[in-house]
């Protein structure tokens, strides 16, 4: 592709209001688009850098966030079982969706069940069968992931194990979230089990022979310090990449033997197809159109087989539509744009919108947040 023809894509994206076709001009345009996202990245650095390290360290992974519940880091996670072991745990993802499900009910109605008592009725309700526990409605979602429990040998009634803890107060809520990281953990473990005498995340000839991944934007590690607990990392030789200094650091103190980088999307540090994989979550909507286009080609560009991207404001609309908020963007992206995005660089994707995924699933249930996207990308 020319120098003018790039141009002229670069505009059609949004990012320059006018081109000139001479060779000089475009060449002017070119020296244009580098500064402004040189300083869309300064920007972008700034509005995280003035965080504290602890507030950065938990953001994004407590209540609808935490990743053992969040859709969205679990359809992450099964991009990546998947990639590894084909179709062979499709049930225990399938129950994984239950539980993402059945815990965000529970929460939401965690003062009621408080009570031992309460817990206890709304027990009876799921083994019998009924549709209401003196006054609480039981969804069906909740009772059809009650009775897939009873019935299914692998994965544990976490549901009963919940209800019947004499704890008080909320604790009996916290009792299961690690349901699925034992679950997985294990089975993963009877896969592709840790060398006998050595660290998990410190064989380094196993290193060589596992996928490479990258995650773009991990912040302290977010999504990382599960895909840890659940037997995943130790499958991968992982690279963790955010522009934010702090995060990196976190992340670093968190887990020493394995490497993070302070990196910027907009120019990632690493030759053609260097990675078999790449991840990516809450990232695209910060930032400007031209920088969405330039950050999906270089994510594409060190990308060789898949591509899992989690967006957190999407929806089928024509256009963008472009929210600047200080520093950075908070846009609604177009999920048909941003596809095309994708397809262009030679990725087709799968697309997810995430409310509509659970609610097939679940009979019904629904995900704290309408504009969740998940699109799974593999190269053509």
């Amino acid at each position: 592709m020319s120098s003018t023809q790039k141009a002229r894509e670069i505009a059609a994206d949004g990012s320059l209001v006018s081109i000139w076709l001479s060779a000089s001009a475009t060449f002017g345009i070119l020296l244009q688009v580098d500064d402004h996202l040189a300083k869309e990245t300064e920007k972008l650095r700034q509005s995280w850098a003035h965080h504290e390290p602890g507030w950065l360290r938990d953001y994004l992974v407590a209540g609808v966030e935490d990743p053992r519940i969040n859709l969205q880091s679990i359809l992450t996670r099964h991009f990546l079982i998947r990639h590894l072991t084909g179709t062979q745990f499709e049930s225990c993802m399938s129950g994984e969706y239950d539980f993402c499900a059945a815990t965000a009910w529970l929460a939401k109605h965690a003062g009621l069940l408080a009570d031992e008592e309460t817990r206890s009725t709304l027990l009876h309700a799921l083994r019998s069968g009924a549709d209401n526990a003196e006054g609480i409605e039981v969804p069906l979602f909740l009772s059809g992931a009650f009775g897939r429990l009873s019935a299914n040998v692998r994965i544990p009634n976490y549901l009963e194990a919940a209800l019947i803890r004499r704890d008080a107060g909320n604790s009996w809520l916290d009792s299961f979230l690690n349901t699925f990281s034992d679950l997985w953990a294990r089975v993963l473990g009877e896969v592709n089990p840790p060398p006998s005498g050595c660290e998990i995340m410190d064989v380094p000839t196993a290193r060589v022979m596992r996928p490479r991944l990258l995650e773009i934007a991990c912040g302290s590690a977010n999504d990382f310090r599960f895909l840890e607990s659940f037997g995943i990392a130790r499958m991968f030789d992982y690279t963790g990449c955010d522009l934010c200094a702090q995060n990196i650091e976190n992340a670093q103190k968190l887990f020493p033997k394995v490497r993070f980088e302070v990196g910027n999307v907009f120019e990632i540090n690493a030759p053609d197809k260097t990675f078999g994989l790449c991840i990516v979550h809450d990232l695209f909507e910060h930032l400007s159109l031209g920088g969405l286009v330039q950050a999906i080609k270089e994510v594409c560009r060190v990308t060789r087989e898949g591509i899992c991207v989690g967006f957190f404001q999407m929806d089928e609309i024509a256009e963008h539509v472009v929210r600047p908020v200080e520093d950075y963007h908070w846009n609604l992206l177009s999920m048909s744009r941003t596809r095309h995005l994708f397809e262009r660089e030679g990725f087709a994707a799968q697309v997810i919108h995430v409310d509509s995924f659970l609610s097939e699933y679940a009979f019904g249930a629904q995900t704290h947040n309408p504009n969740a996207y998940t699109f799974l990308l593999r190269a053509e």
